[in-house]
């Protein structure tokens, strides 16, 4: 079905109410089409002109977003709701579309953000549309607001992760000074801990990765949802700051762990220790109609 299908059907009606065959969940499915699609166009755009090119841009989404988009449209698809879409649904919907057209590529993420609040209100006794709006909001999260909070924070957290790394190895390596986000080893040598170093992008891949297989899985949450969200949270914050002292032992394992082969295995290590666990934890799978 197509937008100008969807569109040809409701201007038949002038109830507000269009044909039951026209279900809500249809207006979202192409909702969430339009803002998937366009955060393809924002990072592929025209310059990948040749294959290896569109290949290497579309690598830059992530599998983990990926894979919440596919939870968005399943989850939606799999709906059982029968209840006909408003014109109401049809003006907030199109509203926030044509907040992409504004120039700026992060207006997919506040149009994301409201589709999954309007998801969330006038679906909320749909358990399977309503885990679809947590898993866009947690990608809304990820993508755009996590970083906005992040920002306001990040010196604080930054020198606390200096803080925690340079005890590490002052233990480790007597003579290791740290001074905000500055750790310097007895040799001289040094890293300034910045905010790609921070824990704070693999923490939100990783809870990305979880609410996405939690939701999929199981659309009501458990009290155990919440623990196993906060030990996911610590493992991926062991895992940076074990990274960072490595880099901060010395220049080459600065060269392997930051910019080498050693940067490329732990992204994949700490990928597939979110994924084994997060499939684990989350139990056996309900079956989506």
């Amino acid at each position: 079905m197509s937008l100008a299908d969807i569109a040809a059907r409701i201007g038949r009606h002038s109830s507000g109410q269009p044909p039951s065959v026209l279900r809500r969940s249809d207006i979202f499915i192409w909702a969430a089409v339009i803002l998937f699609v366009n955060q393809l166009v924002s990072i592929i755009g025209p310059r990948s002109a040749s294959p290896e090119a569109l290949a290497a841009d579309a690598a830059a989404v992530g599998t983990f977003q990926y894979m919440a988009w596919y939870a968005v449209f399943r989850l939606l698809r799999a709906s059982n709701s029968t209840t006909a879409a408003r014109w109401l649904d049809l003006v907030v919907v199109a509203g926030l579309c044509l907040l992409v057209f504004l120039p700026t590529s992060r207006m997919i993420w506040v149009s994301a953000t409201g589709l999954s609040i309007y998801l969330g209100i006038v679906n909320s006794s749909d358990n399977k549309v309503r885990a679809a709006a947590i898993v866009l909001a947690a990608l809304s999260i990820q993508e755009f607001w996590g970083h906005v909070f992040f920002n306001l924070v990040a010196f604080p957290v930054l020198r606390a992760e200096a803080a925690v790394v340079g005890t590490i190895l002052s233990a480790a390596r007597p003579g290791t000074e740290w001074y905000a986000n500055i750790i310097t080893g007895p040799s001289g040598y040094g890293i300034i801990v910045y905010t790609g170093c921070s824990s704070f992008h693999n923490v939100s891949l990783a809870m990305l990765c979880w609410v996405t297989v939690s939701r999929l899985r199981h659309q009501n949450w458990r009290r155990r949802d919440l623990v196993i969200g906060g030990a996911i949270v610590g493992i991926m914050v062991l895992l940076n700051v074990a990274r960072l002292c490595l880099m901060a032992w010395d220049n080459a394992f600065f060269d392997y762990w930051h910019e080498g082969i050693g940067a490329e295995i732990f992204a994949i290590t700490a990928s597939l220790i979110i994924l084994i666990i997060s499939l684990y934890a989350a139990g056996p799978a309900k079956r989506l109609e």
